[in-house]
């Protein structure tokens, strides 16, 4: 195992025993970078010593290349590519992009062999996501539990695998989130509530601003988004909370009112029962402040 200190992105190898009962699937590696420099050159070709593992690797900020049989196509913000080490690919940051900011998680196994192999047939190897994909959540939790907790033994490795296997199959039946049919009412719920949660929203008002009544928006909302409106929003909050606290030096207070609550004492309640901890533990978690792509799930 490794990690980059003195920098907030960090990266996990894994070298695990041999156990039968893993055999299906492991993680090999998980991080988080950010590259800067054309010396970013992986040719999945000449990887022979990566044999039968199987890479998904998401854009946050900037964008790379991967060039796959004769395409050669670029990986932006909002896109993964999936790939299988060794095959007839390779990417790389272009000289035209100045950065590469990636999430990735490199899996092994027959199981995970098989995921690769059902998705690239039927998506390619381009992944296209929208912001708040499931599956964004889940490889993000995944790197947050390499992080925080460690990955120390074959059995959880293979745990935190599989999952991630299932959330890739979810994705490619389409039972996260439809975004493609979504209703352009659950859609401008969506941004009005992202771009607002900093205000003391009702629930009225979110189903008026859907041209929608509060009963039939909240039954067509669960629809499309596996949650409430209003949980929905609470999450929006937490979200920029644990940003504020990672990145600002502002009060308890202060964060409360810019996130939408008029009382603290409410607001770390909300925050405790979300996230597991109060806003101050949270705070002080060195770990917690080192990495700022912070997500509830």
């Amino acid at each position: 195992m490794f990690s980059l200190p003195d920098d907030p992105h960090h990266s996990f190898v894994y070298h695990h025993s041999k156990e039968p009962l893993t055999d299906s699937a492991r993680i090999a590696s998980i991080g988080f970078e950010k590259r800067t420099s054309t010396d970013y050159y992986w040719d999945g070709r000449m990887r022979l010593n990566d044999h039968n593992t199987f890479i998904f690797q998401y854009t946050v900020k900037g964008w790379g290349e991967i060039h796959v049989g004769d395409r050669t196509m670029a990986v932006r913000p909002g896109e993964a590519f999936i790939v299988e080490v060794p095959s007839d690919h390779c990417y790389y940051l272009p000289a035209e992009s100045p950065e590469w900011e990636f999430l990735f998680i490199t899996l092994e196994g027959t199981k995970a062999k098989e995921c690769w192999t059902q998705l690239t047939n039927e998506l390619g190897p381009i992944v296209q996501l929208e912001d708040a994909s499931p599956l964004v959540f889940l490889l993000q939790k995944t790197y947050q539990f390499a992080l925080k907790e460690g990955i120390e033994d074959t059995f959880t490795s293979s745990a935190r695998a599989y999952e991630f296997i299932m959330g890739l199959y979810r994705f490619a039946k389409g039972l996260d989130q439809p975004k493609a049919s979504m209703p352009d009412d659950i859609r401008t719920a969506l941004q009005f509530m992202a771009a607002h949660y900093d205000q003391p929203l009702s629930l009225d008002e979110i189903a008026h601003h859907a041209g929608l009544s509060k009963y039939y928006f909240t039954n067509k909302f669960h629809k499309y988004m596996n949650t409430t409106p209003i949980q929905h929003l609470a999450k929006v909050r937490m979200q920029k909370a644990m940003e504020l606290l990672t990145t600002t030096n502002k009060t308890i207070h202060e964060i409360a009112l810019q996130t939408g609550y008029d009382n603290a004492n409410y607001f770390s309640k909300v925050f405790k029962k979300m996230i597991g901890m109060s806003a101050d533990s949270f705070r002080r978690d060195k770990k917690m402040t080192d990495f700022q792509h912070v997500i509830i799930d």
